[in-house]
């Protein structure tokens, strides 16, 4: 490590709090141990496993690809508070102490590597809530073993400590949870005492106490969003400090990063990333007064952003959302009362997710933009729409609620013609975001920034400048450092002169299709056969290279020249299949993807050939299913496939994987299962959810995943 991150450590020692410990027996001792600091950095402790298992995201686009996981977080990772291992969490690391801020700034390995050499022993919150000295100090065999390499200690802890039922909280954890179920105790006897008393002095009841303050409902938004709605407003706005969110569950507490509001009653808080868990937010009122509520934090599942409800008639109201993943959108209607309100989130308790996705209506829900039509409604009345969204691999949402006024909505203001998200990226690598604006006609001078509002339903955007050429098209750049959040649809408002208005919206996707290579396979002496898996239809561009330069490092690899030189083929979500001819053992498959909008990557994907192996003419297909037969029983208006296989298939079946060629839409299809002959459950039904997809005529190929990760296909003919 560079001299100058060794004399910041020496630095930071001696400024930051140094706590003492006494070298008694057994204990691991506090000494110089800078040996640490010459070595430890992020690259060191980065574990991809657990990164990969943390954020499905990732998980799904990388798998454990070690050093393309530790480039995203270097990356965007350390951006986004995500975590790299269980023994620390070097962003809340870094909030938690001003004086390491102040002296490693964003140098991040230098924050690892004071933690290695004095955080540990100074008992430091390292915010994973894993503390290794004191884990040696509670387990003398371990610490004869181990001596003081605390990151010995955090490998024995995962490997072999958790299935043990060993603590590896701090001390103090363990001391304070303790004392804190000592004093509920005290507290619970206290209060079934005070209720003992009420209970017998009948002679004057007390009136129950009015107008007190609660949290009436939490609502997941999103990785890093959370929408908190009281029971009334407060007089005045409530600050960050008055709000804390704990784990439940031993994980990390919450870090709340900003609070927002605009009626005082609904905030948004806005968090850096946690796993899925039971979190109990806590706000403390002006006067004092504390109030909290349990909820439930949970990600591993379609996230929907930007829901909103416009009544479109007496009897209709168009519903718009977007999701980053397709699948159902389940729900049902309750009549509530003549006023509109905004969309506040419903208590599971009151209504469950199973009587949703069991008795409500159900709607195919794609990836990225959905709109749909609710009809039958009663003239003049209000809804509340209860809904859970459900991906491919059948995990829902929570439910929630979204309110549909009772008022037709009417627009009076004029739309823009166009308006489309770009990035633009500088000679020193940099991205500049923004959206470009065309207008009906030029304007007669110049607009300025200050009459462009641009917002997302996610989060706030800071616009940076604008700049025109013909006072008809515009581009609206936002502050420089910021990005934008995917997956969302922005208002556009543009306050003319003359006090009228111009509309409209943009959806912001500038992700290319992430791919990543699942197989290869020989099909004969100098044929391969390729899968690759894309979350999104585009086009996949590959070569054939003898060499990759910078393999195996984090260094992203340059795609200028795939994208201009590589063979092209389409691709659609799920599994492609890709013959590859004139190969050689050694050589590597390189590729890069793009979408229909036209979003490229700036790295490329490569996987290295394996010797060549002679395909196995006559596999073992008695260990596992095969399918003996597919009928087309219908191919449009919900086309629907019957698959049949040599023994029972339910419980087998992965619905995320299940494709077929020749459609380069995303495929969610309602599976049903059916005997036929003398097996059971080995018929499975497919219908295809979108009634606007076809399957054309010709021959296609089904390809069917199982739970194990086997793929099965077959070919048929419309």
């Amino acid at each position: 490590m560079r001299e100058a991150v060794r004399k910041k450590l020496m630095k930071a020692a001696k400024k930051g709090r140094r706590i003492a410990i006494a070298a008694v027996a057994g204990a691991v001792v506090l000494s110089s141990n800078i040996s640490y600091a010459q070595e430890i950095g992020i690259e060191d402790v980065f574990d991809e496993h657990y990164y990969a298992d943390e954020y499905s995201d990732l998980k799904e686009v990388y798998g454990y690809a070690r050093a393309l996981l530790l480039e995203h977080f270097m990356k965007f990772g350390l951006l986004e508070g995500r975590q790299m291992n269980e023994m620390i969490d070097i962003v809340e690391y870094r909030e938690k102490y001003p004086d390491l801020q102040d002296a490693f700034g964003d140098d991040w390995d230098a924050y690892v590597s004071h933690y290695f050499s004095y955080g540990a022993f100074e008992h430091r919150d390292n915010g994973t809530g894993f503390d290794p000295v004191d884990y040696l100090n509670r387990y003398s065999d371990l610490q004869a073993v181990l001596g003081t390499d605390i990151m010995a200690a955090y490998k024995h802890y995962k490997e072999f400590g958790k299935q043990e039922g060993r603590e590896g909280r701090s001390e103090a954890t363990v001391m304070a949870e303790k004392e804190a179920a000592i004093r509920a105790k005290e507290v619970a006897a206290k209060d079934k005492e005070t209720a003992v008393k009420v209970e017998e002095d009948t002679s004057s009841p007390a009136e129950p106490e009015k107008g007190g303050f609660a949290i009436q409902s939490v609502e997941v938004m999103g990785n890093g969003r959370i929408r908190v709605t009281l029971n009334q407003k407060t007089e005045q706005p409530l600050a960050l400090g008055a709000f804390s969110i704990i784990c439940n569950s031993g994980g990390s507490d919450m870090t709340i990063l900003s609070v927002s509001t605009n009626d005082n009653m609904v905030y948004d808080l806005a968090t850096t990333y946690y796993r899925d868990q039971e979190y109990d937010i806590q706000i403390t009122l002006a006067d004092g007064t504390a109030i909290s509520k349990v909820f439930v934090y949970r990600t591993d599942c379609a996230q929907i952003a930007g829901i909103s409800a416009a009544r479109t008639s007496a009897g209709e109201a168009r519903i718009t959302y977007n999701s980053d993943q397709p699948g159902y959108f389940c729900y049902i209607l309750k009549e509530s009362g003549q006023d509109s309100a905004r969309a506040v989130s419903m208590e599971s308790t009151e209504i469950t997710e199973s009587e949703i996705i069991g008795n409500g209506v159900k709607v195919e829900m794609k990836q990225h933009e959905n709109s749909f039509i609710v009809s039958g409604l009663s003239e003049g009345m209000s809804y509340t729409m209860h809904y859970v969204a459900v991906n491919t691999e059948g995990k829902s949402t929570l439910v929630k609620s979204l309110s549909i006024g009772g008022e037709v909505y009417e627009d009076n203001t004029t739309a823009i013609q166009r308006a489309e998200a770009f990035a633009e990226k500088l000679e020193n690598g940099e991205f500049l975001y923004g959206f470009e604006i065309e207008l009906e006609s030029a304007t007669s001078e110049s607009l300025v920034l200050e009459q462009f509002d641009i917002s997302c339903p996610s989060s706030q955007t800071t616009l940076g400048e604008v700049r025109t050429s013909d006072n008809r098209i515009y581009r609206v750049y936002m502050q420089r450092g910021s990005i934008p959040n995917g997956n969302n649809t922005y208002t556009i408002l543009i306050n003319m002169k003359d006090g009228t208005q111009l509309k409209g919206t943009c959806y912001l996707d500038l992700q290319a299709p992430r791919v990543d290579v699942r197989s290869i396979e020989w099909t004969d002496v100098d044929t391969i056969k390729v899968v690759v898996n894309s979350d999104e239809a585009g086009t996949l561009y590959y070569a054939i290279q003898d060499e990759v330069e910078g393999e195996g490092t984090i260094v992203a690899k340059d795609p200028t020249q795939i994208y201009a030189q590589g063979m092209k083929v389409s691709i659609g979500y799920g599994l492609n299949y890709i013959t590859v001819t004139g190969i050689t053992a050694g050589q590597w498959f390189c590729c890069a993807s793009e979408d229909e909008r036209g979003n490229r990557e700036d790295f490329y994907s490569y996987e290295q050939i394996p010797e060549y192996t002679a395909p196995n003419p006559e596999p073992d297909d008695s260990v596992q299913p095969e399918i003996t037969g597919v009928t087309v029983l219908k191919a449009s208006d919900r086309a629907t496939l019957k698959v049949v296989f040599n023994q029972t298939i339910n419980g087998l079946y992965d619905n995320s994987q299940t494709q077929i060629s020749g459609i380069d839409k995303r495929l969610s299809f309602e599976a049903t299962y059916s005997s036929e002959g003398d097996l059971v459950d080995n018929v499975l039904t497919l219908s295809v959810l979108d009634s606007s997809i076809s399957i054309p005529e010709g021959s296609h190929t089904l390809s069917i995943g199982l739970e194990d990760g086997t793929i099965l296909t077959f070919d048929f003919t419309v």
